[in-house]
């Protein structure tokens, strides 16, 4: 009965310390004395003032009923988590900006062609929304730590605009390509992808809280709650692929077809990540958050098609403008943000909900290579330390055992 009376003791004691509260409930016996009017108490013992008669109750009572000093009533369950494996996939449904460098890439003649205003920048090619996916698998070890795997991909991050005349009055400029000044038609589009992968390994910390009044869902038939916490490292890889086309028509009446000044880029991140986690768990819901922030050195490169007229038919090694190959280096950020609420559908599944922003740096960004300056240096200059800004939803099913 004593072993089982400072077993108690000891786990309350511990508990406390790791949740930071304590609630009436069970009850221990001490040695503190109380002065009251009518009699001196000594925890455990009782001495009447008038009589000085001492009533001290068996060791049994002592041990299993009396309540003088609250520790915990639950004594926290041990079992926290109840899992050590977990994986999950999300779709993603995000939006992303345009933080290109917003020079003009269309201009229209007005007042009988002796204005020009503009009618498109880089920004104009904004894209919808865009379906992704995400997938992890991780572990708890032993001493604490754990490790994890994931992979993030956007997709379809696509923007078009389009702009007709009637009376020849587009006009792309500085570049001259026979045609380009009196167009019909101009169509810009802008198509980029994102993929990254990473692997971490964690501590983590995992509390039974034990206060009934830590938050409102513990009134709602959701205790016991369960909080872990994760401090990550690990490795990250990032790799952004964009295209920019920049499709013209010149002459409708003749059956022209579009040329286009085309390119392409590829900015690739590789560094060290460090990030939080935290989830707190009741019986059937859960929220959970992450903060990551990678630094990364980044491998950028962008390819130029070259430029042809469509009125002006030229071999092949002589078109308006060549080819265009161009690499550097550099630093890049990639933060990544998400509070996800979960809701238990059995013993081992989950369904989840969240929201999400994700923001990349040091990139470069296929709108912000095109050049229209009319050198034979034009085109030469691979234009880094772009943007981009993504945010949006995630729908999808984990499941932890």
């Amino acid at each position: 009965m004593r072993y089982q009376f400072f077993q108690r003791l000891i786990l309350g004691i511990g508990c406390t310390l790791l949740c930071g509260d304590a609630i009436t409930g069970s009850y221990v016996w001490g040695q503190d004395t109380i002065d009251t009017q009518d009699s001196i108490d000594t925890v455990g013992m009782s001495i009447d003032r008038a009589s000085g008669t001492r009533w001290q109750p068996s060791r049994e009572w002592q041990d299993e009923s009396l309540p003088l000093h609250p520790v915990i009533e639950n004594l926290c369950n041990s079992c926290c988590p109840d899992w050590s494996q977990y994986g999950f996939v999300d779709f993603l449904f995000l939006q992303r900006d345009n933080a290109t460098s917003g020079t003009v890439i269309t201009e229209e003649r007005v007042g009988g062609g002796t204005q020009r205003v503009p009618v498109f920048t880089t920004r104009s090619m904004q894209a919808a929304t865009a379906p992704g996916v995400r997938l992890f698998y991780g572990e708890l070890g032993p001493d604490c730590m754990g490790w994890e795997v994931g992979y993030l991909g956007v997709y379809g991050m696509f923007g078009a605009v389009d702009r007709s005349s009637l009376t020849d009055s587009l006009v792309i400029p500085g570049i001259r390509p026979s045609g380009w000044d009196r167009a019909d038609e101009v169509r810009p589009t802008y198509a980029s992808s994102l993929n990254t992968v990473e692997a971490n390994i964690f501590t983590y910390r995992c509390c039974p809280e034990c206060s009934s009044d830590t938050f409102l869902w513990s009134h709602l038939g959701n205790k016991p709650v369960c909080h872990c916490s994760n401090w990550l490292v690990g490795f990250r890889w990032a790799g952004l692929e964009e295209q920019a086309d920049l499709n013209v028509l010149c002459c409708r009446s003749t059956s022209d077809r579009f040329t286009s000044y085309s390119v392409q880029t590829s900015s690739q991140m590789l560094g060290p990540q460090v990030g939080f986690r935290g989830r707190r768990q009741w019986k059937n819901w859960a929220v959970e958050g992450w903060a990551k922030a990678m630094l990364a050195g980044t491998l950028l490169s962008s390819n130029a098609d070259p430029i042809f007229s469509s009125l002006v038919p030229s071999p092949p090694n002589n078109p308006y403008r060549g080819p265009r190959r161009l690499i550097d280096t550099g630093v890049g950020f990639l933060g990544d943000l998400n509070y996800t609420l979960t809701r238990r559908l059995n013993d081992t599944w989950w369904l989840r909900l969240g929201y999400n922003m994700i923001w990349l740096s040091g990139v470069a960004l296929a709108p912000d290579q095109w050049d229209f300056t009319n050198t034979t240096t034009s085109g030469t200059t691979l234009v880094g330390g772009g943007g981009v800004f993504l945010h949006g939803a995630n729908l999808g099913l984990e499941a932890r055992w």
